[in-house]
Order: structure tokens, then C-alpha cells, then sequence
């Protein structure tokens, strides 16, 4: 059996386990770190880049997004001292950004001192445990879970065996919640709410990751046994994952591997009772409101955020008046803020960003691997009619996918080209991702749009979803565009554009299954656009004329003002 060679960063840790190297942090020289040192400190929720070594970020865990009102006066306040600038994560974390090597220390200290941890938010740790905001408090939700959550961090946060210690870092989501507006299938485990004769619990699904859906394992947990089945699957990834090319560690790639039956052969280690097969899944989708009503008569109202982004004086307003109004708070896994215990729906203050379905990357204001500002990006699309037509849209600033681009409707990740002239600001183009039930990630239908010609783009898949008659995006996914090659579609797609046609795509089978051969497709691209010739080239389908479409209406000898 050949042996694999472990990868720089688990021979590092096999040289100091990370939990062992937090006595030398207050020695550090801040100013002149290692990568060796940099890799440690992620540890601790501590990040810096030698792209801008000047700065630092901390991260700081928020449990399943509840935040007492007390912890974000004393946010507030650090705020006014340090002048850090603040993000909500997609886990319904906290990200301090803009802290100088002078201050990074003391303010992490600080914020400990006020109930806060860092503590293992970055690199190979279990990542904040998300879920539902309206965890316990909708008037669907079946199991609250924020108990189960509670549990299942106490067995990793703080412990010497789990700090750092991980083949790759490790996603968590649970859901008890019936109705809800958010796909939890980019996990590398989740536990998705089910029902088993009578009985309510969680199917089991591993293995995601932001371009992935996670898979079904066919087990089935009630409440009570949830807890040690995260314990034993922590134990077979922790004893079992692959620690050799880095790019290749996360559970899917075990699983990959070894496969699910082996998986669940060497679960049984830790888990040795009996494993149910999987009941009934339990999930239904449902649209971001402004105002939702709660099981007391009560309702929630959800602030929106700038994409994540939100200052001292939107944070001090909310505080002031949940406080005022005995409200509870809680982040949101869509970068936004819950205010819980309304006695009626209205409030004294104004949403004054459109509220749509996007969730959106860092961006390079706050990231090093992001190659463009996404957050400003974000803020010119066609927020309107996004929202009108409730498609979600995720927007990453490299393939790492931190904008869930492979779990929406429409999915786009920054790059920087040259193909249709100089060195260009675009964006790979995704499109039909079947989420909801963890079926299908989105598919990569154009390599690059430039972004002065995506909304142009983005109007013709919205025109055609539009006139398609169906009321969701997601089903005319399914249904019609999923049912043709990715080609055919990024062809179809640019023609319209280019042309100007409005001809709507129909399908050509019957069966609600099956895809489109190359002939059928080339029948309906002939008979939508007579001035399109095609090649007969099998090898290369569509691939010239795309090329051809792409240069004629972006390309600098085409580009218009």
C-alpha cells in the first residue's frame, strides 16, 4: 500500500500542535510574522496575509447567530476604541477588519474578556455551527436546535484534541425549522429535519462544500442520539481523512475515496448502536420577508445589511431599540440582523437596502484572494428585479466560493481577463443549482462576462424564467434548463442577447427526466436563430460559435460605449 505524504501544514502540526503554540502568541513579532506563525494564529480566529501584513482581521464565533444585547453594546464600544469595521459572515459570525499589529492582541483579549471567542473560526477547525435564524421561534419550526448546537460545540471549542488538528476545516448545519428560506446543503455535515413513523429527528447528509451538495447517507437520528452521531462522524473524519495534497483534504474527498458504505463501516467505531435508515426529509422553501410572524404572536424583523457590511452608528440604533423594546437579536446565515419578540409588524426605522435573495463574498476590501471589489459589485446589479422575481444569486471573489455561487439560482466568481481586450474586471457565469433538496449544484455555463455586459446577460435569463410560467426559478431549473448541456444553454443565452430574439425555450421530450440529444439541441438553436451558423464539429459542440457571439458583443473590436 503506497503511503501518502502528509502536506506541509500537517507536518507542521505533527512539529507543534496548534493548542501548544497559543503561550507564544503574546511574544510574537506582529510586525515581520512567518507563514508558519500565520498559520498558527488562524487558530485563534487571528488572520493576516502577507499580501497586506500591515492589518488584521479577527473573527469571533457567534453560536447559531444569537447574540446577547449586552455583548453588542460591548461590541460597540471596542468599535469606538479600536475602529475596526465590522461583517456579518455567511455563518452568522462577526469579522473585525482594519486592526493594526499594535491592537490586535489586546483587542483579542478584550473580547474574551466580554464573552467572545475566536477561538478555532479559521483554517482546519470545526467552523461555526449554523442554522435557521428563526431557530425555535417560527411558527413551523418543529425541533429548536440552538440546545443541540451548544452540545455539540462544547465537544470541539477549546479542546487541545480538536484545535488546528482537522484534515481541513469542517462546516456544521442543523435545521429543525419546516419552512425556510436557506439551503443548508453546501455543509460538509448536515442534519436535516425528517419525520420516521411519527417520530421527528434529522437525515443525515455529508460530504458539501461550496461546490458540492452534500450527500444522503440514508440514516436517520432522533433528537437524543443526534449529539453522539456528530461526535462519532467528527471521530472517522478526525482518525480517517485524507491529510496529503491540500486541495484534496475536505470529507467530500474522503468519501470520494473510500465511499459512503466504508464511511459508515468505520462510523460504527464510535457509534455502535444500530443506524436507522432514513425517514421522510422534512423541507420546504420560503421567501426572505421583511416581517415574519412567530409562534407567541410575535414577530421578527429582519435589517438588512449592506451585503454583510454594517457600522457602529446602524449596530448602536438596532441595540438601542431592542433593548428599549425588551427585543431579542440574532444574525442570519444571509449576512443580515433579526429583531425577535415585535408585538406588532412595524417599526420605527427603514430597511434602506433592497432586500433580495444574494449573498456575497468579502470582496477585496476585506479579502486577498478576491480579485475585485464584490461588495460594490453586488450593489449594481439588478437588485430589483432580482427581488421581484425572488432569484437568489451568489457572488464569490474566487473559486474558494464563499458567495455559495453553486447553491443558487444564478451564480457568479470574480476573475480578471484578457480575452476580449485589455485586462478586464468579469465574471464566470453559473446557472439551475437544485438546492432546496440538496440535488444539483449550479452549472458553469460561461467562463467570462465582462461585468460592463452582465446585467445584459442577466436580464435575458430573467426574461426568459419570466415568460417561462413557472413561479420559481429553481423549478425552471429542474425542469427545462437542467435538461440541456451547458453549452447549449450558454449558446442560447448569448444569442438571444446578441440577436435580439424572444423566442422562449421549450423542451422537445416528454419525459420530465431525460436530456436533450446534440441533434435536438442544434434543432432548436436552427430554429430560434436562422442567422447562426453552425459547424458540424461532434468534439467541440457549440464551442466556436460561442467564442464567435462572445468577441461580436463584448470583444474590443465590437464594444460599444
Amino acid at each position: 500500500m503506497t503511503t501518502i505524504k502528509a502536506n506541509k501544514i500537517e507536518r507542521l502540526k505533527a512539529t507543534l500542535k496548534p493548542f501548544d503554540f497559543f503561550p507564544e502568541i503574546s511574544s510574537l513579532d506582529l510586525n515581520n510574522l512567518t507563514e508558519e506563525e500565520r498559520f498558527y494564529l488562524k487558530n485563534f480566529g487571528i488572520y493576516n496575509h502577507k499580501l497586506a501584513p500591515e492589518t488584521f482581521m479577527i473573527r469571533v464565533r457567534i453560536t447559531a447567530g444569537r447574540i446577547a444585547i449586552s455583548q453588542l453594546t460591548q461590541l460597540i464600544q471596542l468599535s469606538e476604541e479600536y475602529s475596526f469595521r465590522m461583517m456579518i459572515t455567511v455563518r452568522a459570525q462577526i469579522e473585525l477588519h482594519g486592526i493594526d499589529a499594535d491592537n490586535v492582541l489586546n483587542l483579542w483579549k478584550r473580547l474574551e474578556e466580554a464573552g467572545f471567542t475566536a477561538w478555532q473560526t479559521l483554517t482546519d477547525n470545526f467552523r461555526n455551527i449554523v442554522t435557521d435564524p428563526f431557530d425555535g421561534e417560527d411558527i413551523t419550526s418543529q425541533i429548536e436546535v440552538y440546545p443541540l448546537i451548544k452540545e455539540m460545540e462544547s465537544l470541539f471549542l477549546k479542546n487541545p484534541d480538536y484545535v488546528g488538528t482537522l484534515p481541513r476545516k469542517f462546516n456544521t448545519a442543523i435545521c429543525g425549522t419546516l419552512e425556510s428560506s436557506h439551503s443548508f446543503f453546501s455543509n460538509d455535515l448536515h442534519f436535516a429535519l425528517a419525520k420516521k413513523e411519527d417520530l421527528w429527528g434529522f437525515n443525515l447528509y455529508l460530504g458539501g462544500k461550496n461546490s458540492e451538495m452534500a450527500q444522503d447517507t440514508d440514516i436517520f437520528v432522533i433528537v437524543e442520539e443526534t449529539v453522539p452521531l456528530f461526535e462519532a462522524v467528527i471521530k472517522t473524519y478526525m482518525n480517517h481523512g485524507l491529510r496529503g495534497t491540500r486541495s484534496k483534504t475536505r470529507l467530500f474527498h474522503l468519501l470520494q475515496k473510500i465511499g459512503m458504505d466504508s464511511f459508515k463501516t468505520h462510523l460504527q467505531s464510535y457509534y455502535p448502536k444500530a443506524l436507522q435508515s432514513a425517514g421522510t426529509l422534512q423541507t420546504e422553501k420560503s421567501s426572505t420577508r421583511e416581517f415574519t410572524s412567530l409562534h407567541d404572536d410575535r414577530y421578527a424583523f429582519c435589517y438588512l445589511s449592506r451585503f454583510g457590511e454594517i457600522d457602529v452608528g446602524e449596530l448602536s440604533m438596532l441595540t438601542n431599540y431592542a433593548s428599549s423594546e425588551k427585543l431579542s437579536i440574532r444574525l442570519g446565515i444571509d449576512q443580515n440582523i433579526y429583531l425577535f419578540g415585535l408585538k406588532e409588524p412595524k417599526i420605527p426605522f427603514k430597511n434602506l437596502f433592497t432586500p433580495t435573495r444574494l449573498s456575497v463574498c468579502a470582496g477585496n476590501r476585506y479579502c486577498d484572494l478576491s480579485l475585485f471589489d464584490m461588495k460594490g459589485e453586488a450593489k449594481m446589479l439588478p437588485l430589483e428585479r432580482l427581488k421581484t422575481l425572488n432569484v437568489s444569486l451568489g457572488y464569490s471573489g474566487c473559486l474558494k466560493g464563499c458567495g455559495k455561487h453553486q447553491h443558487v439560482d444564478i451564480g457568479l466568481v470574480g476573475l480578471r481577463t484578457a480575452i476580449f481586450g485589455p485586462t478586464q474586471k468579469s465574471v464566470r457565469f453559473f446557472i439551475g443549482g437544485q438546492y432546496t433538496y440538496g440535488e444539483a449544484p449550479a452549472r458553469l455555463i460561461l467562463f467570462a462576462v465582462p461585468l460592463h455586459g452582465l446585467n445584459d446577460l442577466i436580464h435575458v435569463v430573467l426574461d426568459e424564467f419570466a415568460q417561462s410560467g413557472y413561479s420559481d426559478f429553481e423549478c425552471f431549473s429542474q425542469e427545462i434548463l437542467n435538461r440541456f448541456s451547458t453549452s447549449f444553454l450558454a449558446l442560447w443565452f448569448l444569442s438571444k442577447l446578441y440577436f435580439g430574439e424572444t423566442t422562449s425555450l421549450k423542451v422537445l421530450r416528454s419525459d420530465p427526466t431525460s436530456s436533450h440529444s446534440t441533434e435536438e439541441e442544434k434543432k432548436l438553436i436552427r430554429s430560434a436563430f436562422p442567422k447562426l451558423e453552425l459547424t458540424n464539429d461532434q468534439d467541440t459542440l457549440f464551442h466556436k460559435e460561442i467564442r464567435q457571439i462572445n468577441q461580436m458583443l463584448w470583444g474590443e473590436n465590437y464594444a460599444t460605449d
